[in-house]
């Protein structure tokens, strides 16, 4: 075996945990991938690790404690412990949490855990400078100098310049410094700029080198001046290495992500399409990268409502993936699942519902039942039976997504929220109001703790909750709630984000039901004029606005207006979605009432 490799690390490692019952070992690396595997080829081999990951930006007495006590709660296993590099505090170095454990050293070899400690290569000599005694603390010291190749995500591309890899928890732990930080550093009058340089960039090199690129956007989508900049760097970069250059593809790509984000669906579309443009030139229309980027496209066309060609665009990207892969790759299946989702916007949710439990039936044979990617087909599954009607088979399969999420990741993970909120939703159609609003109660409760309130997940959840209130008549609560989001999405986004038009439109929904119908009027009337400007008129959402907006005409008085909108809202949803649409049926019995009642 070739001394540095995968095989021999993971060798070495499993012999020196079956001989020994305590101790540490200390590892180098040079990539996070090939640090993964290592782990995964040891808990093939039947051992069960736990893995700690110390936090970024702590005092050193306070991550030693912290450490020492999650130790303890282990006794007799074997653990991995990484992010020692992100653990030290804010204006301090590197060497304050290595002095700490020093001093807890014989405490920390005395425990009955066996435990890997993972040091990247680029910080060990300064550690050891910094700490002369730092090798007497190990049993065993390895360097695992493979760099095998990145693997390729079910979708996304990776390309561009090499940057230093860190792993998804590193990343998410610098990004989570983002989130605690910004809010206090805008109290605080901080700059931009600083704020751009301490906190925005780091946490989005992490995410980005970690692999996490729509964590990274939520991110940008933060920052006011985050296009700006990043049109910038691309005008500068482009002129420099030429359109075709791998690095300007994907920045062009970030751009137009963060763009589409934004709500600028038709800025996104232009780029995007540009880079489909080079990569189908370039590399050929059916390479992975050209059919990653018509994925994306097709995206952003239902963004956009133009639901036909976003079909189109995904029915060529399955049809080359199924051809060149096989009909039960992971990628087609990504593809399989994605066109499911632009047939149900169109009112197809049988043929949603077909692709998507033939997707559920290869996972859950190739996979197991309890993997993460079969457990997303079942929650695309039931939003889809949602759709149909069938509120109990969705009920079944969300119970179990997060009773199996729960049991897995721990109550307080993201994707276990999730769950919590796609069940209460479908609760809540049922009728079951107090048992939706005690798991939404829960959901925002958790992200408020974990993400701060003013977080767009945060966010998100105060909406869902300020609708059961106001659907079991709690029209003060909903509407604190609501006003609340807006200020917030307002302040955060700007008067024309998307979020910041939909939480405008709630609360008008509120006002309404309260009987302020004048004011209900007035934010109705704004969200219509910016969707009909930035969507277009026959655009979902615009629509929507145009339903909603008749029916606070209505209660006005205004029938006439009332009607006028309602007769628009049903010619636009006939000629794009057909007759049997259900939200055409929705906007016929609108009109049909309108005419009812006068």
């Amino acid at each position: 075996m070739e001394e540095g490799s995968i095989q021999e690390v993971s060798e070495r490692l499993r012999g020196w945990c079956m001989l020994h019952d305590r101790g540490l070992a200390r590892v180098e690396w040079d990539s996070a991938y090939a640090r993964q595997d290592v782990v995964d080829r040891l808990r093939g081999s039947g051992i069960s690790l736990v893995e700690i990951g110390l936090p970024p930006g702590e005092y050193a007495e306070v991550v030693v404690a912290g450490l020492i006590e999650k130790l303890r709660s282990v006794s007799g296993s074997v653990v991995s412990i990484t992010g020692i590099e992100w653990a030290f505090p804010e204006g301090g170095n590197r060497l304050d949490t290595l002095v700490a454990l020093s001093f807890k050293r014989e405490i920390l070899a005395a425990l009955p855990v066996r435990q890997i400690w993972w040091v990247p290569s680029s910080l060990t000599e300064r550690f050891v400078l910094g700490v002369p005694d730092l090798d007497s603390w190990f049993r065993l010291r390895l360097h695992l100098t493979e760099v095998p190749a990145r693997a390729r995500e079910a979708v996304r591309e990776v390309e561009g310049i090499e940057r230093k890899t860190v792993s998804v928890a590193e990343a998410r732990s610098i990004a989570r410094r983002f989130w605690e930080r910004l809010e206090a550093a805008r109290a605080q009058s901080i700059p931009e700029e600083r704020i751009w340089a301490e906190l925005t960039q780091p946490a989005v090199d992490a995410l980005l080198s970690a692999g996490l690129e729509m964590e990274a956007d939520g991110i940008l989508a933060r920052m006011s001046d985050a296009g700006a900049r990043l049109e910038r760097e691309l005008q500068e970069l482009g002129s420099k290495l030429g359109p075709e250059d791998s690095e300007v593809l994907s920045l062009t790509r970030r751009l137009a992500r963060l763009l589409r984000d934004q709500g600028d669906f038709a800025g996104a579309r232009r780029l995007q399409e540009q880079v489909l443009e080079v990569r189908a030139r370039v590399l050929g229309e059916e390479h992975p990268d050209a059919m990653a980027s018509m994925s994306s496209l097709a995206s952003t066309l239902g963004e956009q409502g133009d639901y036909a060609g976003a079909q189109r665009l995904k029915e060529r990207v399955l049809e080359v993936r199924t051809r060149l892969l096989g009909e039960e790759h992971r990628t087609t299946l990504t593809s399989m699942n994605n066109l499911a989702v632009t047939l149900s916007e169109q009112g197809d949710n049988a043929g949603a519902r077909r692709l998507q439990e033939r997707v559920l039936e290869v996972r859950t044979r190739v996979l197991g039942e309890e993997h993460p990617a079969t457990l997303t087909s079942k929650g695309n599954l039931a939003v889809t039976l949602w759709a149909q009607g069938d509120l109990d088979g969705a009920r079944r399969l969300e119970e179990r997504v997060l009773e199996v999420r729960t049991r897995l990741l721990g109550e307080q993970h993201p994707a276990t929220l999730r769950s919590m909120n796609n069940l209460a939703l479908t609760i809540r159609a049922q009728g079951d109001l107090d048992g939706a609003r005690r798991l939404q109660e829960r959901v925002l409760e958790v992200r408020t703790h974990i993400l701060g309130e003013e977080h767009p997940d945060t966010l998100t959840s105060m909406n869902n909750l300020a609708v059961t209130l106001r659907a079991q008549g709690d029209l003060d609560g909903a509407r604190r709630l609501q006003e609340r989001a807006l200020e917030v999405r307002r302040r955060v986004l700007g008067e024309e984000h998307p979020d910041t038009l939909t939480s405008m439109s709630n609360l008008a929904t509120t006002l309404r039901a309260q009987g302020d119908h004048a004011e209900a009027r007035r934010l109705g009337e704004r969200v219509l004029d910016v969707r009909a400007r930035v969507l277009g008129e026959e655009h979902t959402d615009t629509l929507t606005s145009m339903s909603n907006l008749a029916k606070t005409l209505a209660a006005l008085g205004d029938l006439d207006g009332a009607r006028w909108l309602g007769e628009r809202v049903l010619e636009a949803r006939r000629r794009v979605l057909g007759e049997n649409h259900p939200d055409t049926v929705a906007a016929a019995d609108l009109l049909k009432r309108l005419e009812a009642a006068g």
